[in-house]
C-alpha cells in the first residue's frame, strides 16, 4: 500500500501546484504550456531518433560480425 500512497501523493501535488499556476493567470499558463511543448516536442524526436540510430549501428555491426566469423569458419 504504500507504493498507491506515494502515487496518490504524488498526484494531489502535481494537482495542487497546476492550480496554483492555473488559477491566477490562465493566459500566461497557456502560453507558457504551449511554448514548452513545442519546444520539447523537436528535441524529443531527436534523441529517440539518436537511439534508434545507435541501436540499428549495433544490429549491423552485430550482423557483420555474424558473417565474418562464418566465412572463417568456412575456409
Amino acid at each position: 500500500m504504500k507504493g498507491y500512497g506515494e502515487i496518490l501523493l504524488g498526484l494531489v501535488l502535481v494537482i495542487l501546484g497546476i492550480g496554483m499556476l492555473v488559477i491566477p493567470q490562465v493566459d500566461f499558463f497557456w502560453e507558457a504550456l504551449k511554448t514548452v511543448i513545442l519546444g520539447f516536442i523537436p528535441i524529443f524526436v531527436l534523441l529517440v531518433g539518436a537511439v534508434f540510430l545507435m541501436i540499428g549501428v549495433s544490429d549491423v555491426r552485430e550482423k557483420g560480425e555474424e558473417i565474418e566469423s562464418e566465412k572463417e569458419e568456412s575456409d
